[in-house]
């Protein structure tokens, strides 16, 4: 009788999945006490009896590998993700280069980023901060990420960056609403947080359509973000030179990239360095380059 009731017990572990004995009696998960039930008391194991049973009992059958014999069975990547589980990197890629060539005017694009599922900077984000501005404009400044001002608002370049923007522009005549603007990223990263690499690549379409699309002249980037959105990580532009952004279809434009404005109160030097890069803009400008 004691010998049917281990058995009993290595059938139950067989069918749980115990492979091997933690302590000579099973241990309830929560005390008693916790848990307010009473535990059934079991007899104590004869450990040499146990021994033997398990020596008999006969292997557990194993489900063969799917790959097994040969020949590597793979289903569509599409079938192997579970209901709900995030689209692969590759397709949203793609998904995201497809929408925005399909945009042909500023409107069609806010349009496109808003049904971009593949970004998860657009959920957690309050507005899509879309490009704004006059076609063929003679500059197109580019900005960061949106900060917490243009979420809330779902306007580029308001807020202190906005008045950061108008501060440096005051001593040009460069009148703001002459200028088209767009933000790196049409969503604010979580708390402010730098965007990733992923992200970047994710939304990069919407900036480069936002560009074939308000055809500026000149093209300032502001801060390393839209830099490095714009030439690549690695590019570590010089100083007080233009450089040339090309896109299939369309003529070269020169790009500058500069400080951005809200580092206008971070130093004298970087007041220095946006001043001089003004300059350039401004020369730029009188000279048709």
């Amino acid at each position: 009788m004691r010998m049917e009731a281990h058995l009993s017990l290595l059938r139950l572990y067989t069918e749980w999945g115990v492979d091997f004995a933690m302590a000579d009696l099973p241990r309830a998960v929560r005390a008693p006490q916790e848990t307010g039930l009473r535990l059934p008391r079991l007899p104590q194991p004869d450990t040499a009896s146990l021994s033997t049973a398990l020596h008999r009992s006969p292997p557990v059958p194993r489900t063969p590998h799917p790959q097994a014999g040969g020949g590597t069975t793979r289903l569509p990547a599409r079938a192997r993700a579970p209901a709900g589980a995030p689209i692969p990197i590759g397709d949203s890629l793609e998904q995201a280069r497809q929408i925005a060539a399909k945009a042909d005017t500023l409107e069609a694009l806010l349009a496109a980023m808003n049904s971009f599922d593949g970004c998860p900077l657009r959920t957690t984000a309050t507005h899509t901060v879309p490009p704004r501005g006059p076609l063929n404009a003679p500059m197109l400044f580019i900005g960061d990420a949106p900060d917490a001002d243009e979420d809330r608002s779902g306007q580029v370049f308001s807020g202190r960056c906005g008045a950061a923007l108008d501060e440096m522009l005051a001593p040009l005549p460069l009148a703001r609403d002459t200028l088209a603007l767009a933000p790196a990223l049409p969503w604010r990263p979580p708390g402010g947080r730098p965007p990733s690499d992923l992200e970047q690549r994710l939304c990069r379409p919407f900036l480069e359509r936002a560009i074939t699309l308000l055809a500026p002249r000149h093209i300032i980037l502001c801060g390393r973000l839209a830099t490095h959105m714009l030439l690549g990580p690695e590019t570590v532009p010089p100083r007080r030179q233009w450089l040339s952004f090309e896109q299939p279809g369309q003529p070269a434009r020169p790009v500058l990239a500069m400080r951005h404005p809200l580092q206008l109160q971070a130093s004298a030097t970087a007041r220095r360095e946006i001043w001089q890069a003004l300059m350039m803009v401004m020369q730029s400008l009188h000279t048709g380059g």
